[in-house]
């Protein structure tokens, strides 16, 4: 018979929630202290440590000609006509069919024009998997326990509040804004409400000399008694990547940005494409629409958005940080851009599906004296951007990305010392939407609760496994030219 633990014992440990007694079964071995790396199958060797960054790839083969993201400043605009739409193929024979063919043909139906060969060979690939948050469900870490008083493992971002509050009153809410959505930077990162906006993701993995594709690798660390984390690195030259869609009134869908990040050995090079990269690129581009419709014509309001959008002065200060999480995103002191609303915004989603994506990169939306934005943003339900999109004072370049994919995997403790005991932030190797864990083991997707709650329920997606896609970590077999830790001054925690 395994007890679970009474309530005293849950608040004095921060625990989350008040567990019944549960019957015997398999699992909950108390793991062996000392600062070791235990590989799923019992086996263990050392993990994979941080070393001092090294010039180029070192032996990675990234997935085709990466753009060049050193240049500095974006390059001129192509000629309107230059780009394409990809063709994303729909019967491939993928490593992993993650998202199912009737979903994907709705992407690829959506996709828009691309004037980037690199990323149009990268979403045309056979070796590119598409998953979203039906897909791959958003969960994050308990990794605080023993499993055998103590519980740990995989918990979903929907979990029931109850199950924090009930031993730290108030916590769920330290730690999230609403119900399966961490407070920014974690969550809502670009502004936007879910409803107004979708993301769709893509993920492709290098291949070696061979012709072989480098699997993601995974490992137990547990340096304590209660420190039970499982830890994956992605091999160098793996492109993580987002389609970021509007969705308007109707709940039609529109891509208005595409984010890619591409593992280096010792961090992210990150870019972002967009049709319109700088406040000029869409004035002229409704200038070159509007003859086609007699009512694009003759809009005064839209006269009033192309003068907007030609004027600098029009940038205001603004300000950009979290309310929660604190100094995990220092504030940015920036400008924004808001764009006017049209009565009629057809001609919007007309220059978004015809217009050719392109690196934003250094690229600069408008300046004006020491006002600098990136990206401009609106007040109106549909337009290029979602209402409230905050990326005009985000520049695109690694270091601003990395400000929160920095913390993916962190303790909530280094934030909140009363929450000792929920685990750790979503994410891991400074990525977000992807993790290994199969999802009938540690959510019920039709409710969005925790499952098996009282016992370890991380398990390997077998799917990836069956593929070759995520192995154990051997130190012989994964080189750290290739697998290397990215070193942040919180890691290595012990509970």
């Amino acid at each position: 018979m395994r007890w679970s633990l009474s309530l005293l014992s849950l608040v004095a440990f921060g625990c989350t929630g008040v567990l019944e007694q549960v019957g015997g079964g398999s699992g909950g071995a108390v793991l062996d202290a000392g600062i070791t790396v235990e590989l799923l199958d019992g086996e263990v060797g050392a993990p994979p440590t941080p070393a001092p960054p090294i010039p180029g790839t070192d032996g990675a083969v990234p997935p085709g000609p990466a753009p060049d993201l050193d240049a500095g400043a974006s390059p001129p605009p192509p000629p309107p006509e230059t780009g394409r739409r990809p063709s994303i193929p729909l019967d491939a024979a993928r490593p992993v069919d993650i998202m199912t063919r009737e979903h994907l043909a709705q992407v690829a139906a959506r996709a828009p024009h691309l004037a980037d060969a690199w990323l149009l060979g990268v979403l045309e690939s056979a070796d590119t998997m598409w998953y979203d948050h039906r897909t791959i469900v958003p969960g994050y870490q308990d990794s605080f326990g023993d499993n055998v008083q103590l519980p740990i493992g995989m918990r979903p971002n929907t979990i029931d509040a109850n199950l924090i509050n009930l031993a730290v009153p108030g916590g769920h809410q330290q730690i999230f804004v609403e119900h399966g959505v961490f407070h920014f930077p974690f969550g809502r990162p670009i502004g936007a409400h879910e409803r107004e906006s979708a993301v769709v993701n893509f993920w492709q993995l290098p291949r070696d000399d061979a012709g072989a594709l480098r699997p993601v690798v995974y490992f137990r660390r547990t340096p304590s008694r209660y420190t039970n984390r499982i830890e994956w690195l992605f091999p160098a030259g793996t492109v993580l990547g987002e389609v970021l869609f509007l969705v308007d009134g109707a709940g039609e869908r529109y891509v208005f940005e595409i984010r890619v990040r591409v593992r280096e050995p010792d961090g992210w090079r990150n870019d972002v494409y967009r049709p319109f990269p700088r406040a000029s690129d869409l004035a002229d581009a409704l200038e070159r629409a509007r003859p086609e419709r007699a009512e694009w014509a003759s809009a005064r309001d839209l006269d009033a958005l192309i003068a907007h959008l030609r004027d600098p002065s029009t940038l205001r200060a603004a300000r950009l940080g979290g309310t929660n999480f604190g100094g995990a995103f220092p504030a940015i002191e920036g400008a924004e851009d808001v764009l006017p609303a049209l009565a009629d915004d057809s001609i919007l989603r007309a220059v978004l599906g015809r217009t050719p994506f392109r690196s934003a990169r250094g690229a600069i939306w408008k300046e004006h004296g020491s006002l600098r934005a990136f990206a401009p943003t609106t007040a109106a339900r549909t337009h290029v951007v979602p209402r409230g999109y905050n990326g005009g004072l985000v520049s695109v370049d690694d270091e601003t990305c990395a400000r929160c994919h920095r913390d993916a995997g962190r303790p909530f403790r280094d934030w909140y010392p009363n929450i000792i005991a929920y685990g750790e932030l979503w994410g891991e190797d400074e990525a977000f939407s992807w993790h290994p864990f199969a999802t009938q083991r540690f959510v019920d997707t039709s409710s969005g609760r925790v499952r098996e709650f009282n016992y370890d329920n991380r398990e390997m997606r077998s799917d990836f496994v069956a593929a070759g896609v995520l192995v154990r970590y051997e130190s012989a077999r994964h080189p750290e030219s290739v697998y290397r830790a990215i070193p942040r001054s919180w890691k290595g925690y012990t509970y």
